[in-house]
């Protein structure tokens, strides 16, 4: 997520000024919840701030008590977002109807910590765990994975907005093109730009996915060929049914041999008209599969908006979902 690079970037900030923070990090929740076990608030010694636990209900609360909770070293914060819990009666607001477990931490500048953690599976794109001791006899431990790699194959107009929509959202971007012309690097400011036809050098590991979406017809065969036997998650075709057909079938390739992850056309069906919103379509379905969704709406789910409880009661060891980290 892009606020894990606000988070590291503010961390970085007050460590060279010589400045301590709290981290407030949610472990632990029981019904429903703005944000799931992961998210993370950090709170400068100054008074700024990035990430969030909440949808803005225990923020502030957090950061005119934060340094006196954590007075006496690191604690575990119980809030009770339910109508008749202490959020609503000590006038926040109605809250998620849920029970959010906290924990805080104080940073010192020359302290080793979970961010730091955090920036090495960042930047090395190796995944780490880690384990809190929160309570005797429970421990909250962690899985943290690399951000997404998305690789654009196709330098096109079209291509910008898919590009910063995925940036938005913390990916790490790559666009390919054997076309000089419209891989430039002042067209995509915030990707990497790589002149060339067909996938090499792509950097693919286990959190990549992919799109073809070149507009040559040539070049998107090419790839597709090349990137048939790599083990994407995703890897979706822009254009009709009809075209990835012939492109499968000149292949030599069948759509039975790419599913499921092959997606084409590529993207939700939502309507979309126009370069930002086919953005929007694909951005949201290599979520949705990423998360081992259907990309349905949300009212017509029934039931919690999560579905997994991270409680295990209350004591044992109980694991969070896998972290992703932009």
């Amino acid at each position: 997520m892009k606020e894990t690079e606000r988070i590291l970037d503010l961390w970085s900030a007050a460590r060279s000024a010589g400045e301590s923070a709290v981290l407030a990090t949610v472990v632990k929740t029981r019904g429903s919840s703005y944000r799931l076990p992961g998210a993370r608030l950090l709170i400068t010694q100054g008074g700024r701030r990035a990430g969030s636990i909440s949808g803005g209900c225990l923020e502030d609360d957090l950061l005119k008590k934060a340094w006196w909770f954590t007075e006496k070293g690191p604690v575990v914060r119980r809030y009770d977002t339910t109508p008749d819990g202490e959020i609503a009666a000590g006038g926040f607001g109605l809250g998620c109807n849920g029970i959010i477990h906290v924990y805080l931490e104080r940073l010192a500048p020359d302290q080793t910590s979970a961010l730091d953690v955090l920036q090495k599976v960042r930047s090395e794109r190796q995944p780490a765990t880690i384990e809190h001791v929160i309570a005797p006899g429970e421990v909250w431990v962690e899985t943290l994975q690399p951000a997404i790699r998305l690789l654009v194959f196709g330098a096109g107009d079209d291509a910008v907005p898919l590009t910063e929509l995925a940036r938005n959202l913390g990916w790490e971007v790559w666009v390919f093109d054997g076309r000089a012309h419209y891989a430039r690097r002042e067209k995509f400011p915030q990707a990497q730009v790589v002149a060339v036809r067909g996938t090499r050098p792509a950097p693919i590991d286990a959190w990549t996915v992919a799109v073809i979406m070149s507009h040559s017809y040539s070049q998107d065969l090419d790839v597709l060929r090349e990137l048939s036997s790599q083990p994407l998650p995703y890897l979706g075709i822009l254009g009709p049914a009809k075209r990835t057909a012939q492109l499968l079938a000149d292949a030599e390739l069948t759509a039975a041999t790419l599913a499921p992850r092959m997606r084409a056309p590529m993207g939700l069906d939502i309507g979309a008209d126009g370069p930002e919103q086919v953005a929007l379509a694909a951005i949201a379905e290599i979520q949705s599969v990423l998360n081992g969704r259907e990309g349905t709406a949300l009212s017509a789910k029934g039931g919690p908006i999560h579905s997994r409880e991270t409680d295990a009661g209350e004591g044992g060891k109980f694991e969070v979902r896998s972290i992703v980290c932009a």
